[in-house]
């Protein structure tokens, strides 16, 4: 009679071992939970040189170059910066000695930023007052997502 109880032993020894090794996995943090999330408190920040003439201007053609000149050197130096990074936010403020314009030379300078490691950024754009400034720098606080 012993030896018909010795196989159910076994697999009941079996199935607890299986379960402590099921409890085990579950309670072991995964390489995905390691990894922090939010935004990183700390922003790149960056000024470059632009033209507001070339943006606020009636030259579409002109104002087009000028963005993508734009979007083209904030991405290179983004990438210099933080390789590999994704931004998450970006506020961008226009130079001007109004700040209706510097308000547009700030939307207008980010428009483009909306692909690679801008991509679902959420964007936000102001002026800076600056007596007797057609619109010549555009300075920008970029948050990298942690």
């Amino acid at each position: 009679m012993s030896f018909n109880l010795a196989g159910w032993l076994w697999a009941d020894l079996l199935l607890g071992m299986f379960a402590i090794f099921l409890a085990a996995n579950a309670l072991a943090p995964s390489s995905e939970a390691a990894k922090p999330s939010g935004i990183d408190p700390t922003p790149i920040v960056m000024r470059i040189e632009i033209s507001g003439v070339a943006l606020l201007g009636d030259d579409a053609a002109l104002s087009s170059i000028e963005q993508t000149r734009i979007a083209d050197e904030v991405r290179d130096k983004l990438a210099t910066l933080a390789p590999g990074r994704h931004a998450a936010i970006v506020f961008a403020y226009g130079a001007h000695e109004r700040a209706a314009q510097g308000d547009r030379i700030a939307a207008l300078a980010i428009e483009l930023l909306k692909d690679g490691q801008f991509t679902g950024t959420v964007t936000k754009a102001y002026h800076e007052l600056v007596p007797g400034d057609p619109g010549t720098t555009l300075a920008l606080e970029i948050y990298l997502d942690q």
